[in-house]
């Protein structure tokens, strides 16, 4: 009988962007990104993160904190773009940015994770878009590869964006289960891998809670795209409880759909992006 030989399969690798210290550090940790002194606006000069990726990665991690400030509205979208400085490329837009905790006392930053190629050698830089004339977020940016272990695409493709509000598409929670789809936009591309991003109400009365959020169409669930938590607190913070989005197969040209329940009183719309990997 044949011995088994273990896979040569090398452990992922890991980078950041950012120093990061041998303690995390609300407030300090990442890059300091300045939005225009006009809101709503793009400053033109998006903010290095990361000067020259060390290798080819196949998965990106962006981690978003410091927006969100006690009874304020901090709505804000950030872009990544890769490039060099001057003629960079918008890589992802518009994920939601604002109301983005510290990290302190009420969980990790704002998380995004894409499974996305990224060539050796990119510089990668971000640029934010934001209510509050001149608001600053803390950017951190990972990249890395996982060895052939899943599905990798070659870009992200945004729904529900509003930039002229800094927002996303406006949709009101139910605290009992009846909650109706919203509809975000429709998928230009075949989608593999989707993720969801919210940031909080119309006013400054947000409450403790945890939401569950579903992705459908046609006023349906779609390919069991549930059970996606994000959390909102009394001090105007919303963080996302998943840090990954959800795999998925959603054909090009799908009417693409949101809802959301919470387990707390429900104080106006909430507003949501959704990211597909194509």
């Amino acid at each position: 009988m044949a011995l088994l030989v273990p896979s040569a399969r090398a452990l992922s690798e890991r980078r950041a962007g950012a120093s990061l210290s041998a303690t995390y550090v609300p407030g300090t940790t990442g890059t300091l990104v300045t939005a225009s002194a006009t809101p709503h606006a793009l400053t033109g000069t998006p903010t290095e993160l990361v000067a020259s990726t060390a290798f080819e990665a196949e998965w990106i991690e962006i981690w978003i904190q410091g927006t969100a400030v006690s009874a304020t509205l901090t709505d804000a979208l950030l872009n990544i773009y890769i490039g060099a400085g001057g003629s960079e490329t918008l890589f992802i837009d518009s994920l939601s940015a604002g109301w983005a905790t510290l990290g302190a006392a009420n969980g990790l930053p704002f998380t995004y994770w894409f499974p996305v190629r990224i060539p050796a050698g990119t510089r990668i830089s971000a640029e934010l878009r934001a209510l509050i004339a001149s608001d600053t977020a803390r950017v951190t940016i990972f990249y890395g590869t996982s060895n052939g272990t899943h599905w990798v695409g070659s870009g992200v493709e945004t729904l529900g964006e509003v930039t002229a509000s800094s927002r996303g598409t406006a949709h009101t929670p139910s605290g009992t289960g009846g909650a109706s789809w919203t509809t975000l936009g429709t998928s230009g591309r075949t989608y593999r891998y989707v993720q969801l991003g919210v940031q909080g109400n119309n006013d400054t009365t947000l409450g403790d809670s945890l939401m569950s959020w579903h992705i459908g169409t046609g006023s349906a669930l779609l390919q069991d795209l549930g059970l996606i938590l994000s959390t909102t607190f009394q001090t105007n913070e919303v963080h996302n409880f998943a840090q990954r989005g959800e795999w998925c197969d959603i054909p090009s040209g799908t009417s693409l759909q949101t809802r959301a329940w919470s387990t707390g009183t429900v104080s106006g719309n909430y507003f949501a992006t959704l990211h597909g990997v194509y």
